[in-house]
């Protein structure tokens, strides 16, 4: 095997270890901007920010939840 094939496949191993971070997606309305927010250690809420003028968005989460994982942060 040459060198390049195996850093690929340590490459896809290490993305396969790797546990899956829950996410939902954010269009960020104030700089019109999408980015993805990812969940707490406490599994609470989903917290980030806006890439571009760092806008803090919370989304806590219920009990009943949702389905839907693409939403729009608007600030006033």
């Amino acid at each position: 095997m040459s060198d390049t094939q195996d850093r690929t496949q340590s490459s896809i191993k290490a993305e396969i270890a790797l546990p899956s971070r829950r996410f939902i997606g954010i269009l960020f309305e104030c700089c019109n901007v999408y980015a993805r927010v990812y969940i707490n250690k406490k599994r609470t809420a989903y917290i980030g920010w806006c890439p571009r003028c760092a806008h803090r968005v919370e989304i806590k989460i219920d009990r009943k939840g949702t389905n839907g994982r693409f939403f729009r942060a608007i600030t006033y």
